[in-house]
């Protein structure tokens, strides 16, 4: 015990709460100490009672709350390889000024980029920071967090803002005082305010076609007049600057900003208070050096005295929003419902969690749910069901659900099935083994919870503490249920009736005998979203208003799939395996198997690979698949949502190597969830009316595919271009309609009749157990094995060096307004373990300044994004901007950036360079945090072919011994405009808003040679790995060839033959070739024997100054299908 510790208080229950006894009797034992200052630690508070922790949690917790009324969690976690921090604000959007709207979110933009001695006359001297801990460069904190292998970001919300950062465990204490900085001495500059108003505007714009965005915007509209959730939270341009005009539309623009900048300041003043704010931080630090690493620096945060929860319990609705349908004209093309009820303040009830529980049975899927009836009336795709907030802001609960157009012809009876299962919820008897599968459940989840990414865990406890729960329940308070509600529960359930209801539906176009003739629509100020609202017709209301029946509704069944044995086999490991191994092989399948040596939860993993050349063949073949693979989904929903329940899930999915199916959760019943799903798979009987339904279903996904994002479509479009064979949307959208039931069924035969099973069984199950996963899977197919050379495998074209490609693209929504521009530079083959090292150091050292300069200081745009990347075996460098500005200007500033970029690293410091090493080093050996991440790590691995799965230590080791002439030098090569014009290979996609008007510039093509036929040529590829050897290869390989350009233009290529010519006329890299070690097991000899003759023949190769062998079927039959 510290000697210092002095003075003990008791923590009473509040008295604005009417909480549950068990609540209370928690509170009426939180017990606190007073701890005096001492040295340069001031008093500070601590939490002398014990913190209720899952059974796998080894973390240590102090619980402290700062004079000035400040609350953080300190979480020591000696085996942690990253630290975070997560400071969150009880302040939001909702306590904008009336007249500013997005000034809470604007001032979480200016917050953390610069912090220092602020001493302006707007603020009282009492406000002012001592100025001895100024962090005034602009993006200091990002560029320290990124340089220490870490990431940071700041969200707003309703009622809180948080700003969280990870790194590196050793540079936890540069990073705590730069946070703290943020809060107590922010740097609110003019230059700074000009800048992040474009940037929440490029943000907004951003969002200006997204559906969910503009419908949330909408239905906070038509809310209470003056109610703080009816605020634009998101704010642009107009909205902040319009606070600085004043009314004035003749106001210099220099005043606005000055203005907008005074009305921030003082904002933030009258908002952000130390009481308001909760922390938490997790590090390798003891407790106890956490809490003087936190407690000096935080407590300098000064304590306005504002209400520390300001919470929103006025009615959001009167009588005039609710009994109302608001018919919504959607963005992309779909149908859609939601049917909403307000909510009590239900923050005191965390013990019962009676929103939660009525959700179990209306967001149910199996047999007597309103899901499975409205289902299979064809009305239906999917159901959520749920409470849309517990946090101090407006609280709805909400039933949102996708229609086919027959559901949306018949909206009022969807509408009528779900009054109808709440009105049987409400007379029906609640047996009590409703609430025992859903708190047991609860429990054993959290029994077993895992670590989870420390930033997120950091985020979640810093919001956990503004949460009414005791102090002991911290960690719980979120996940159990610790009593049976039911009075409350029906009360809740009483107040869901169509009197108090209102819905939205949702569509590209509303039909006049759905909406009526004489609508009235109108416009949403800040989207523009169309609309129109209509109270319920007289008919509808009585007909949903009388006690309602439908015979198909009932309650759910208990559930068999809750598990009953939840043993872990535990054995003592000096240190866990870092790989699968290969436990059998044989010419239909091979299974790869780790039993869990770390985590020791009952769950596992199950992971299988099935691969038919027959899958992706044509764009039919890969139509067919994928219809095939939503039809099993859709029969197995209604059967298998108990195994989700239940803490288990599946998936199955189309790839263009053919199906993968995955099972993982509590191993208990895991192998009947398998057994379940594989059988649905080898014997689904296709219903015409459900294929009619999914159809429906792909063709509007497929069709609104191309109204994305534009910043996603062309990094989508971009990664095509390397791929050899790629079936788009709309390639296989015209087959779609030709589909028949007949048609599935052959597809499943022969997709199925010969295959190669590749599998992974990770955590806990034994060899033995794995065994019998992969028996069992090979039982189920009833399936034969495909000849080694028909086992499709997937490869990267390759661009020649000097190549320069543009592709250029129009967006298909007209009302987009953003560009993007996707840019690639290819460095090679991804087998090399030395360049593929120095790409990822270089990828490392440009990607903040990226964001500095391009983002933050050029405003070019919203989205900024630099990144390494991989497409089947090949690697390079990436840059991705959303902009309103056009992709070929950004283009040029891509370019200008990486030629100054080239100035910078050659002159960068040895103390910088092994800064920037040892930040990469951080990132590259983080361990997964839990079994997932482990298994999705290792199945990244297995699928790419190269089964190299201690790649991550590879490149640890080569980057240890990385020189700066050696980045330097490979920079110049790849990267470098003014010194790779020759070595390059540069790929770009220009995605165009259709609201460009500018024209592009040229961009003439490089004419093909003499003795080639193709439009776009082959030239001889520089077979390196390095710098210096591109060179050597370029001297001794004759003369050097010009550069390549290639224009592939959209507008002149609608049907993307000159694309295809292009494709066919690329070398593919190598296919993948296994990195053999100790994972093989009893199987490496043989592999090594094959792989050694294959690298003899590669060697051969190159020595005597041959291509890639670009005959491989996959390739040579990938070129051919591209020409037709």
């Amino acid at each position: 015990m510290d000697p210092q510790r002095r003075h003990r208080t008791v923590e009473p229950v509040p008295s604005n709460l009417n909480p549950s006894s068990l609540a209370s009797q928690a509170r009426s034992v939180s017990t606190w100490e007073d701890i005096p200052a001492a040295g340069h630690v001031p008093g500070y508070r601590v939490f002398l009672g014990d913190i209720q922790k899952s059974s796998l949690d080894d973390r240590q917790y102090k619980l402290v709350e700062l004079h000035n009324g400040l609350r953080a969690v300190l979480v020591h976690d000696a085996a942690a390889d990253k630290a975070a921090a997560c400071l969150a604000v009880t302040t939001g959007y909702m306590l904008d000024p009336d007249d500013a709207p997005g000034l809470a979110h604007f001032c979480e933009h200016m917050i953390t980029k610069a912090s220092g001695d602020l001493r302006r006359n707007e603020l009282p001297m009492a406000d002012i920071s001592s100025g001895s801990e100024p962090y005034p460069a602009e993006n200091d904190f990002h560029s320290f967090i990124s340089a220490k292998g870490g990431s940071r970001n700041a969200v707003t919300g309703p009622t809180s803002t948080e700003y969280w950062f990870s790194l590196s465990p050793a540079e936890l204490a540069g990073g705590l005082p730069r946070l703290a900085a943020f809060l107590h001495a922010p740097l609110f500059t003019e230059s700074l305010t000009a800048r992040e108003i474009n940037a929440v505007d490029s943000e907004f714009k951003r969002n200006l076609q997204n559906d969910a965005r503009r419908i949330l915007q909408l239905t906070k509209y038509l809310s209470l007049p003056g109610h703080p959730w009816a605020k634009f939270g998101t704010g642009n341009y107009e909205s902040l600057s319009g606070v600085g005009r004043r009314g004035d539309e003749n106001t210099s623009e220099e005043d606005v900003l000055k203005e907008t900048r005074r009305r921030l300041v003082a904002w933030w003043l009258q908002e952000y208070c130390a009481s308001r704010m909760t922390l938490a931080v997790i590090g390798k630090e003891t407790v106890d050096e956490l809490t003087s690493l936190v407690v000096p620096h935080f407590s300098k945060i000064p304590n306005r005295g504002l209400d520390p929860r300001p919470a929103f319990k006025d009615d959001v609705w009167c009588p005039e929003h609710m009994r109302t349908v608001i018919f919504v004209e959607t963005v992309k093309d779909y149908h859609a419902f939601s049917l909403s009820f307000q909510l009590p303040d239900l923050r005191e009830y965390y013990t019962s969690k009676p929103a939660s529980f009525i959700a179990h049975f209306l967001g149910h899927e199996g047999p007597g749910s309103v899901c499975a009836y409205l289902k299979k009336k064809g009305w239906l795709l999917d159901l959520s069901a749920g409470p849309t907030s517990t946090s101090r802001s407006v609280q709805f609960f909400k039933i949102h659900g996708r229609l086919t157009l027959q559901g949306y012809l018949h909206y009022q009876d969807v509408l009528h099935a779900i009054f109808a299962y709440l009105s049987l919820l409400r007379s029906s008897p609640l047996p009590l083994y409703h609430f025992a599968e859903v708190s047991t459940m609860a429990e054993t989840r959290f029994r077993f919870k895992e670590k989870s990414q420390p930033h997120r865990y950091a985020s979640a406890l810093a919001h956990a503490l503004a949460e009414p729960y005791p102090p002991q329940w911290l960690l719980s308070g979120d996940h159990l249920y610790r009593e049976w509600d039911e009075p409350l529960v029906r009360r809740l359930l009483d107040g869901f009736v169509p009197a108090r209801s209102r819905a939205t539906l949702e569509a590209k176009t509303h039909l006049d005998e759905v909406v009526g003739k004489d609508v009235q629509w109108e416009t949403e100020k800040w989207y523009g979203t169309r609309y129109a609202v209509q109270k319920y017709d007289q008919v509808f209301l009585q007909k949903v208003s009388r006690l309602l029946r439908l015979e198909e509704l009932h309650l759910p069944a208990p559930n068999p799939f809750i598990p009953e044995d939840l043993a872990v086999q535990k054995s003592e490991v000096s240190e866990p395996a870092k790989h699968p191994t290969l436990v059998k092989r044989t010419e239909l399948s091979q299974l790869w198997h780790k039993k869990d040596d770390q985590f020791w939860v009952p769950r596992a993993h199950v992971r299988i690979d099935i691969k038919s050349p027959l899958a992706y063949t044509t764009p039919r073949h890969a139509m067919l698949t994928r219809v095939f693979v939503d039809l099993v989904e859709d029969a197995l929903a209604e059967v298998t949502y108990d195994a989700d329940l239940a803490g288990l899930s599946y998936s199955v999915t189309n790839q263009i190597e053919g199906l993968t199916v995955s099972v993982g959760g509590y191993n208990d019943k895991l192998h009947v969830l398998l057994r379940t799903v594989l059988e649905k798979m080898r014997a689904v009987q296709v219903q015409p009316d459900r294929l009619r339904v999914l159809k429906e279903k792909i063709q509007h996904e497929y069709e609104n595919f191309y109204m994305g994002q534009p910043s996603s479509l062309s990094e989508c479009y971009a990664t095509w271009l390397f791929m050899p064979t790629i079936w788009t949307p709309a390639n296989k959208l015209s087959e779609l309609h030709t589909i028949s039931e007949n048609d599935i069924e052959r597809r499943r035969d022969e997709l199925l009749s010969k295959v190669f099973l590749e599998a992974l069984v990770n955590g806990n199950m034994t060899k033995e157990h794995s065994l019998d996963i992969l028996s069992l899977a090979e039982e189920c197919l009833k399936t034969a094995p495909l000849l080694p050379s028909a086992i499709p495998r997937q490869r990267s074209l390759v661009l020649p060096a000097g190549s320069d490609v543009v592709s250029r693209k129009r967006h298909a929504n007209a009302k987009e307004i953003n560009s993007s521009l996707s840019y690639y530079l290819q460095f090679g083959e991804a087998t090399d373990a030395k360049l593929r090292s120095v790409l990822s150091l270089i990828a490392h050292i440009v990607r903040e300044p990226s964001y500095s300069i391009l983002r933050t200081a050029e405003q070019l745009g919203y989205v900024v994004i630099s990144s390494q990347w991989s497409i089947n075996g090949t690697q390079g460098l990436g840059m991705r901007i959303q902009s309103t500005r056009p992709p070929w200007f950004l283009e040029l500033r891509v370019d200008a950036f990486y030629e100054a970029m080239g100035d910078k690293l050659a002159n960068m410091s040895p103390e910088e360079f092994s800064t920037h090493k040892e930040g990469l080093l951080v990132k590259k050996l983080e361990r997964p945090k839990n079994l997932a991440e482990e298994t999705a790590r290792f199945w990244g691995h297995i699928r790419s072919g190269y089964y190299d799965f201690l790649r991550h230590e590879t490149d640890a080791s080569v980057i240890r011994e990385l020189t700066l002439a050696e980045v330097v030098a490979t920079y110049d090569t790849f990267v470098r405009p003014s010194s790779g014009g020759h070595t390059r290979k540069k790929l770009s996609v220009h995605l165009l808003s259709q609201e460009m008007r500018e024209a592009p510039p040229e961009h003439a093509p490089s004419p093909p040679p003499a003795d080639s036929g193709a439009a776009a040529p082959s030239t001889p590829q520089v077979h390196t790995t390095t710098a210096a050897n591109a060179a050597g290869a370029e001297r001794g390989g004759g003369a050097v060839q010009p550069p390549l350009k290639v224009l592939l233009s959209e507008e002149d290529d609608r049907r993307g033959a000159a694309e295809s010519m292009f494709k066919a006329g690329l070398e593919c890299a190598p296919g993948a070739t296994p990195v053999l070690s100790s994972a093989f097991g009893e199987y490496g000899q043989a592999l090594a024997q094959v792989g050694g003759a294959l690298a003899d023949a590669r060697a051969s190769r190159t020595r005597t100054g041959g291509a890639p062998d670009s005959s491989n079927s996959g390739c040579a039959a990938s070129a051919s299908s591209a020409r037709l």
